[in-house]
């Protein structure tokens, strides 16, 4: 699943919002700045959230919490929040920077947290899961975080 796209509701769960009426809801877009990003999206496709970005009409950390809130996973602030460099290492840096998506530290049983830029990729996890052999623990950062942190990251051994 990719941003904008309707969520999948399972029996017996409170329907989550699409992500252009949450933004709304929230009151960080107008309906008139949906419509807008809506159009564009169209004619030059990509992601609605990409779209916001790109157009103004929100800024990427005002995203990826919503996209955290969206997915029902936790946002992190890589600025300001260390982030284990042996946990880097165990993502391979091209799929890491592809996804984005970075390791940012082990949990106590053993897991990986991983900050991902779209929680809603239906391809992500399997993906993640093929490169790593532990548990998953996702959370939401911004893209350019990610970008920025994998930039930042030393060179693998």
């Amino acid at each position: 699943m990719r941003l904008g796209d309707p969520t999948p509701i399972l029996p017996g769960q409170k329907p989550r919002l699409q992500l252009g009426s949450l933004l709304v809801e929230k009151g960080l877009i107008t309906e008139a700045q949906l419509r807008e990003a809506l159009a564009d999206r169209n004619v030059h496709g990509g992601l609605l959230g990409e779209t916001l970005v790109r157009l103004g009409f929100v800024f990427e950390d005002e995203l990826a919490r919503t996209l955290a809130e969206q997915a029902g996973v936790p946002f992190v602030n890589l600025e300001a929040n260390p982030v284990d460099r042996y946990a880097v290492g165990t993502l391979p840096r091209s799929l890491g920077e592809a996804l984005p998506a970075l390791p940012v530290r082990f949990t106590p049983e053993g897991g990986l947290v991983i900050a991902v830029a779209d929680p809603t990729d239906e391809t992500l996890v399997p993906r993640l899961q093929t490169a790593i052999s532990c548990p998953i623990v996702l959370m939401v950062a911004a893209a350019s975080s990610i970008r920025n942190s994998w930039r930042n990251a030393p060179a693998a051994a």
